[in-house]
């Protein structure tokens, strides 16, 4: 029993040795899917955009209801897709012409801010991705 009582704070001891490297990892492991997740929302949203510049060509003007794209409407098309925090501070570029046979390009960029603003104070960094395709109409 003499034993038995000089290692009862044993256990309080490595948790307290283990603990920060544990929470780091943890702490990391959320990060990672925090950015992944947003890059893949930022990702489809872009070639959602690229979807409908494609669609809402030149041409689309002949065929009634349907109204050519401009740069405004297809960044109200992909903000309209964007599920992520503060979406209006997303940029969003129309590159190429919207005529028939022509590659349209739709780029956006996103001010990303990690989960644990504590741990990296330096306030994120931006998230650039983009889609092409080629008009139909």
């Amino acid at each position: 029993m003499i034993r038995r009582r000089r290692f009862i704070g044993q256990n309080l001891v490595e948790f307290a040795i283990v603990a920060p490297l544990l929470f780091l990892f943890i702490l990391g492991i959320m990060e990672f899917g925090w950015a992944f997740y947003v890059h893949s929302e930022l990702t489809n949203a872009a070639r959602e955009g690229a979807r409908y510049a494609a669609v809402h060509g030149e041409l689309c003007a002949q065929h009634p209801p349907c109204q050519p794209a401009t740069a405004t409407s297809v960044r109200q098309h992909v903000l309209d897709r964007l599920s992520i925090p503060d979406a209006e501070s997303a940029t969003v570029q129309l590159q190429g012409s919207l005529e028939p046979g022509e590659r349209i390009t739709v780029e956006i960029r996103y001010p990303f801010r990690p989960l644990v603003g504590f741990v990296v104070p330096s306030g994120g960094f931006i998230m650039r991705t983009s889609s092409s395709m080629i008009v139909h109409y």
